[in-house]
């Protein structure tokens, strides 16, 4: 069997890991702003940090600098700015969300799934980097855009919503399948295709 080329070292100061550390450290002056009563500034900075997002995965790629640290790097910021976004819906927009709790609640408890599921196999958070959990912050990007410079709408939230709450499912899928943690992952047909072949 041909040995695999060795990777080329990637320094870790590179641009798509500092957008990611901006995201992890926006991520509370976010959630300040909502809680302060700031609507205005916390879209502003919300829609930063989700542009940061959309970009820096594929810096990466591009760039070839894709590193373990800069993936759980990422997956933290992710997770942080998720908390974040949720405060300031939570203090802004509440009310169709308490009147129609069943789509976020499935998204937080499939996600609670996949985050434990990684956490007890591997100690680590998901880091994958699947691509219905790209398509999934799409979705929840445009939803969020929607619903602070439009309005809550019902088929928005639930499209939104059931997509993010499919792509945790998957981490979970993955992460039961795989032997060994690993960032560079695309889906759980990838994994289930890279096993069924001889000589991986």
């Amino acid at each position: 069997m041909a040995e695999r080329p060795e990777r080329r070292r990637v320094s870790i100061y590179t641009i798509s890991n500092a957008l990611s550390f901006y995201r992890l450290v926006a991520a509370p002056a976010v959630a300040g702003a909502a809680l302060t009563g700031h609507r205005g500034l916390f879209v502003m900075l919300a829609l930063a940090s989700l542009a940061t997002d959309a970009v820096d995965g594929f810096l990466a790629r591009w760039r070839h600098e894709e590193t373990r640290l800069g993936a759980r790097l990422d997956a933290l910021a992710d997770s942080a700015t998720l908390v974040a976004g949720l405060v300031g819906i939570w203090v802004f927009e509440r009310a169709p969300f308490v009147q129609n709790p069943f789509w976020l609640g499935l998204f937080l408890a499939t996600l609670a799934l996949a985050t434990a599921t990684t956490l007890i196999r591997f100690r680590k958070l998901p880091a994958f980097h699947l691509y219905s959990f790209k398509l999934a912050d799409i979705g929840l990007t445009g939803f969020f855009v929607v619903l602070f410079l439009y309005g809550f709408v019902p088929w928005a939230y639930a499209a939104a919503l059931g997509l993010a709450a499919l792509a945790a499912l998957e981490i979970t899928a993955v992460a039961l399948v795989i032997r060994e943690f690993r960032t560079d992952l695309k889906g759980l047909w990838w994994v289930l295709k890279s096993r069924s072949t001889p000589g991986d």
